[in-house]
């Protein structure tokens, strides 16, 4: 459905019921990427995946990428849908949205889920790489930079047992408007370091890494889950950059496990649907 927000629309699935959960997709994807992991996570949540501004079947403007920017946008979403207190998720960048919403929406959170993200800010060869990216998606080249983004997505084991997940993969970015992709590279260059937060986040949290992610390795993981109060960390095996693709079974039952545990009751008071969607 469309979701209309401060002048663009996004695209937006909201499907199942219990506990109002929101996942954000990361960068250069779209809520697709959840397609393999959704029909089980509505086995016990109301799930809603948005695309983001600028991906999949939203609006494209020519602008709006910064991280605090999607944040507020995110929540903008779920104020539309009725929703109050919601578990927020995120992979990659849509976990340095989600942090975004987390340092400023605190109240507004049930829960956290990070999967293959990280709190620190870049590092200055990060930044560079960023520009790099920037310089070669405003000179035309978003073709050539997608291929080699893409192909760091997926790990080994992916890349040698079902190559057709980065095909897959691929496609998805293919929809990605060159405002977007150049937007949120700056929007990523220009985060802020969210280590400091983690340890005021007193909530339920799940951390998810693939154990051969080399974007952001389990190294990391492991750290953001040790600061977090009340985490649980799950690294899934034979997975790379992105785990509902590439392993979607575990990557769900570890989502689908945290959300039982954690709300273990239908979150009726969290969330109402609105007589009107559109």
């Amino acid at each position: 459905m469309r979701v209309r927000t401060r002048g663009i629309e996004l695209e937006v699935e909201d499907h199942g019921d219990g506990v109002p959960v929101m996942l954000l997709h990361g960068f250069p994807l779209s809520s697709a990427m959840w397609t393999p992991v959704r029909t089980a996570l509505e086995q016990a949540a109301r799930l809603i995946t948005p695309d983001q501004r600028g991906f999949g079947a939203s609006d494209k403007p020519a602008s709006g990428y910064g991280m605090e920017e999607l944040a507020e946008e995110a929540v903008r979403v779920v104020d539309a849908l009725g929703v109050e207190r919601f578990v927020l998720g995120g992979h990659s960048m849509g976990g340095y949205v989600a942090l975004r919403v987390a340092a400023a929406h605190r109240e507004r959170l049930a829960g956290l889920i990070l999967v293959d993200t990280r709190a620190e800010g870049d590092t200055a060869d990060g930044r560079q790489r960023r520009e790099s990216g920037i310089a070669r998606v405003r000179a035309g080249e978003v073709g050539g930079f997608l291929d080699e983004f893409v192909a760091n997505l997926a790990g080994p084991s992916t890349k040698a047992r079902a190559p057709r997940v980065l095909a897959e993969m691929r496609a998805i970015a293919a929809e990605a408007a060159p405002d977007a992709l150049a937007g949120c590279l700056a929007g990523m260059r220009d985060r802020p370091d969210s280590t400091e937060l983690l340890g005021s986040l007193d909530l339920p949290a799940l951390v998810v890494v693939g154990a051969e992610d080399s974007l952001t390795p389990p190294p990391m993981s492991r750290a953001m889950a040790a600061a977090l109060p009340r985490c649980r960390l799950v690294e899934i095996a034979s997975s790379g950059h992105t785990p509902s693709m590439e392993r979607p079974i575990p990557t769900a039952e570890a989502i689908l496990a945290f959300l039982r545990e954690s709300f273990p009751k239908p979150a009726a008071p969290l969330s109402r649907r609105p007589s009107r969607q559109g």
